[in-house]
């Protein structure tokens, strides 16, 4: 399990990563019926507020544009968290 700070509209909360599948990329090398689909790249999370608690109100007025940050977010910060660079 995983946690971090995050904004949305401007209100602070903390994400918290219950379940993730690192992505595996495409492997399309060789011969095609070696080739593979990438996989993975997905996860499950909640929304808390700063004290932890659950915070369904915010993630009941979240838009699709508010998800897709999110969700684009989540997958930086789970598939770099160990990049050393």
């Amino acid at each position: 399990m995983t946690e971090f700070e995050y904004s949305i509209n401007g209100i602070p909360c903390i994400i918290r990563v219950t379940d993730w599948e690192g992505y595996v990329p495409a492997n399309l090398s060789g011969h095609p019926d070696n080739w593979a689909p990438s996989e993975g790249g997905e996860g499950e999370w909640e929304i808390l507020h700063l004290n932890g608690q659950p915070y369904p109100e915010l993630e009941s007025e979240m838009t699709g544009e508010d998800l897709a940050n999110l969700e684009h977010t989540v997958f930086q910060h789970m598939e770099n968290q160990y990049d050393t660079d």
